[in-house]
């Protein structure tokens, strides 16, 4: 290693110290701004307090997003899933994070050449016939170049460098963090989730056999999802089909008609039934960004790091319980179905429906709203992803000793949806269930 690629190595903070020192910095910096802004806000009227309050917590957002942006990768990727997750936090908070999503400052080029020689035996110039050393788009574990070979457009996805290491020590400082800023509340659970998927995206082998999968078996005529060039990836290079069209804000942006913003939507949420029954796989992080908008109605879905595999039984539990929600059975029917998925302790019948009616009954119309009817209007229902996080926190806080009873798959997959609804609530689009409400009766 020649001493530029070592001080280059040096400038992105890999060990547990380095990384520590980069987080103990941000939280001191954070500790003046908040007592900065307590001792300003105790001299002033009512509606100045307000305005000082946003300022504070805009001035502390830029403080986190800075400093993640020195981090990179992980920490990063949590605070993406915390934004997309706890929409309770701060606007402030939630609109400095989002704009992480694409504007992570890019490694160096020099040290792309490295990593690109060093996985795939060359330097770029070499490997591809064309590379642009400038990222077109920055992943929160990676970065992604264009390049060319053969006369292909392809998508160049290059893991930072001591991603796979800094897992546990940078989960430790964003829970710390994190349960600041979320004011104490249980966020235990959601942090083990974020875990255990982080360590499944670190590996781009596995990412680029879940791509291939989808491809072969999401048979959809208007969905898109790019092909793997297996010889040119590795555990730290991904290399694929470019898929050319507009990321989720351009498109927004575009001022799109309402039935284009209804096609696009109803792509997406037709495209996570599908994956949940037809290929046992969810594509499990509803990062606008994992979606193109493409020309002639396409729709093209990318990163496939984040999947969660599901089976039948599973499957067919999930659909029995949502089945009896969509028909309205009786509360001891739906108690007993939670029961037998052992969310619900077995006993005497009162006091099953009791714990179900005080502690999950509220989390099933998070699901169950949706499927009411033929058609969902999030125009109408703007506020819907909201008050289903909320619904869960509010949960957690009444009955904190009784969450670990939640079957961790199903609240997997009602976060999941929560996060795309999200979307379609920023789309205001308007989406068509019955496919979907088909596939679940078929499922049971």
């Amino acid at each position: 290693m020649s001493n530029a690629d070592d001080n280059l190595q040096k400038k992105i903070p890999t060990s547990k110290r380095s990384r520590g020192v980069v987080a103990g910095k941000a939280m001191l910096k954070i500790g003046v701004v908040s007592s900065t802004g307590a001792v300003k806000r105790a001299f002033m009227s009512k509606e100045n307090k307000e305005a000082s309050k946003s300022d504070t917590h805009a001035q502390i957002a830029k403080v986190i997003i800075d400093s993640l942006g020195e981090l990179k990768g992980v920490s990063v990727k949590i605070a993406q899933q915390v934004a997309l997750g706890m929409p309770f936090l701060p606007q402030e908070y939630l609109d400095e994070i989002s704009k992480s999503f694409n504007a992570i400052p890019p490694i160096n080029k020099a040290l792309i050449r490295k990593i690109i020689k060093q996985e795939l035996g060359d330097y770029p110039q070499n490997v591809f016939e064309s590379f642009e050393s400038n990222a077109f788009g920055a992943a929160s574990l990676g970065q992604v170049h264009r390049a060319t070979k053969e006369a292909k457009a392809l998508a160049v996805k290059v893991q930072y460098p001591g991603i796979a290491t800094s897992i546990e020590s940078d989960l430790s400082v964003i829970n710390f963090g994190l349960k600041r800023f979320a004011k104490g509340q249980n966020v235990e659970h959601l942090m083990s989730e974020v875990e255990e998927r982080l360590r499944e995206e670190v590996d781009y082998e596995l990412e680029a056999q879940n791509t291939k999968y989808y491809e072969e078996n999401l048979n959809h005529e208007l969905i898109v999802v790019p092909t793997v060039v297996e010889h040119l990836s590795t555990k730290s290079v991904l290399t694929s089909t470019f898929l050319e069209g507009k990321g989720f804000e351009d498109f927004l942006n575009s001022n799109p008609s309402q039935e284009v913003r209804n096609h696009y939507a109803q792509l997406i949420f037709d495209s996570f039934f599908m994956g949940l029954y037809q290929l046992k796989m969810v594509h499990a992080d509803p990062n606008p960004g994992n979606f193109i908008f493409m020309a002639d109605n396409m729709l093209g879905m990318i990163d496939f790091g984040c999947v969660k595999r599901v089976d039948t039984e599973f499957n067919q539990s999930f659909s029995k319980l949502h089945v009896l929600l969509m028909d309205k059975a009786s509360d001891e029917e739906v108690a007993q179905q939670y029961a037998d998925l052992e969310m619900i302790d077995q006993g005497e019948m009162s006091e099953m429906v009791a714990f179900y009616q005080s502690v999950i009954k509220p989390l099933d119309r998070i699901y169950i709203e949706i499927f009411e009817g033929e058609k969902y209007d999030f125009k109408e229902n703007s506020d819907f992803s909201k008050r289903g996080f909320n619904t869960i926190m509010e949960v957690q806080k009444k009955q904190r000793h009784a969450v670990h009873k939640m079957n961790a798959d199903y609240i997997f997959i009602d976060r999941t949806l929560l996060g795309y609804y999200n979307m379609f609530e920023k789309m205001e689009a308007t989406i068509d269930t019955r496919f979907a409400q088909r596939l679940v009766r078929e499922g049971m």
